[in-house]
C-alpha cells in the first residue's frame, strides 16, 4: 500500500516540477534575471524554511546533532546545484523548455544512478543490477545525443523560415546545450547528496520531528547554499542591465504571483518526492529518482509542444526528438527494473 501511495506522490511531483517554468512565458516585461531571482527567493529560501518550521520546528537542533561530514556534503551539494540552476535558467531561454529539460534530466537520471553505484556500491557493478544500471545509463546518454541533434535540426529549419523571430536567431544553441549539460550533472549530484545525507532523517525522527519533516530535513540547508551562487549572479545581471527598474513598471503585479507559483511547484515537487522516497525505504532514492525524472521529462515536453517550440521544425527534427524521448523513457524503465534486483 505504501509503495502504491509513493507512486502517486512521485506522479504529482513529476507533473508539477515539469510545469514549474511555464510562468516564464507570461513575464515578457521582465528580464529573465527578474523572474528567476524572484522564483529563487521563494523556492530556495522562503518556502523551504516556512515548511520546516511547521514540519520540524527543531530543525536547528537537528542540524547541530548532525555529523560535520554530512553537513559538508549538504553544503557542497547545494552550492554546486546552485551553479547548475543558473545554467539551467539560461538553457531554457536559449533552447526552450522541452529540450532543456530533456538534456538536463537525461543526464541527471543516468548519473543519479551511476554515482551511487560506482561510489557507494562498487561491488555490485558486475551483478545483474549493476550491468542493467550501466545499460540504462547508456540509453540515457544516447537519448541525450539524439535530442541534442533534434534541437540542431529545429534551429536550422527555423532560421530558414521567414517567420522565425529575430530573438530566436540570437540564441546561442551550443552554449544552451552546454549549460543544460552542466545543470544535468549537478542535478544528479542533488539526488546523490540526498542519498548521502539520509542519516539526517533518523536524527530528525529521534528528536521528535514528523515523518514528513524528517523526509525533507536536508533541503532547507541545502537550498540556502544553492541560493548563494544563484542570487549573486542574478543580482550582478540586475546591476548590469538596470533590471531593478523593471520592478516599478505598471501592470506587473501578477508577475510576483507567477514567481511564487514557480517556487511552490518546484519546492512542492521536492516535498512529494522526499516523502515518496521515505515510504519506499532504503533504496528510495534509487527507485524513486528515475520515475521522478521521466515524469518531469514528459510534463515539460507537453508544455514545450503546447507552446509550439517544435512547430514548423520539419519531420526529421520531430522524428529525432521523439526518438530521443523514447530512448530516455526506455532508460528509466531499465533503471527502474534494475533497482528492483538490488538485494535489501
Amino acid at each position: 500500500m505504501n509503495f502504491v501511495f509513493s507512486l502517486w506522490l512521485i506522479l504529482i511531483a513529476g507533473m508539477i516540477n515539469g510545469s514549474f517554468a511555464l510562468p516564464t512565458k507570461y513575464t515578457r516585461h521582465w528580464n529573465f534575471e527578474n523572474i528567476w531571482l524572484q522564483y529563487a527567493i521563494w523556492a530556495f529560501i522562503l518556502l523551504p524554511w516556512i515548511a520546516a518550521f511547521f514540519l520540524a520546528p527543531q530543525i536547528f537542533k537537528i542540524y547541530e546533532a548532525t555529523p560535520l561530514s554530512t553537513l559538508l556534503i549538504m553544503m557542497a551539494g547545494g552550492f554546486l546545484f546552485g551553479v547548475g540552476q543558473v545554467g539551467f535558467a539560461f538553457a531554457i531561454n536559449m533552447i526552450g523548455i522541452g529540450l532543456a529539460f530533456v538534456i538536463c534530466l537525461g543526464l541527471g537520471t543516468g548519473l543519479g544512478f551511476l554515482l551511487p553505484l560506482v561510489i557507494q556500491h562498487p561491488q555490485e557493478i558486475r551483478t545483474p543490477f549493476g550491468l542493467l544500471t550501466i545499460f540504462g545509463t547508456t540509453l540515457a546518454i544516447l537519448g541525450l545525443i539524439v535530442s541534442t541533434y533534434a534541437g540542431q535540426l529545429r534551429d536550422k529549419k527555423h532560421k530558414q523560415s521567414d517567420n522565425y523571430k529575430a530573438s530566436h536567431i540570437k540564441r546561442f544553441y551550443l552554449l544552451g546545450v552546454l549549460l543544460a549539460v552542466v545543470a544535468g550533472l549537478f542535478s544528479a549530484g542533488q539526488n546523490f547528496a540526498f542519498s548521502l545525507t539520509a542519516n539526517m532523517q533518523a536524527i530528525a525522527l529521534g528528536m521528535g520531528a514528523s515523518y514528513l519533516g524528517a523526509a525533507t530535513i536536508m533541503w532547507p540547508g541545502f537550498l540556502v547554499f544553492t541560493f548563494i551562487p544563484y542570487a549573486l549572479y542574478m543580482l550582478s545581471l540586475h546591476r548590469k542591465n538596470n533590471s531593478f527598474e523593471l520592478y516599478h513598471q505598471a501592470g506587473i503585479k501578477n508577475y510576483y504571483l507567477y514567481a511564487f507559483i514557480m517556487g511552490l511547484f518546484w519546492y512542492g515537487s521536492l516535498i512529494f518526492y522526499s516523502k515518496a522516497s521515505q515510504l519506499i525505504g532504503r533504496v528510495g532514492p534509487v527507485v524513486g529518482w528515475p520515475l521522478f525524472m521521466v515524469l518531469i521529462i514528459l510534463a515539460s515536453n507537453f508544455w514545450g509542444w503546447r507552446h509550439r517550440e517544435w512547430a514548423h521544425c520539419g519531420k526529421k527534427a520531430k522524428y529525432a526528438i521523439w526518438t530521443g524521448l523514447v530512448l530516455l523513457i526506455l532508460s528509466v524503465l531499465v533503471l527502474g527494473y534494475s533497482s528492483s534486483l538490488q538485494s535489501g
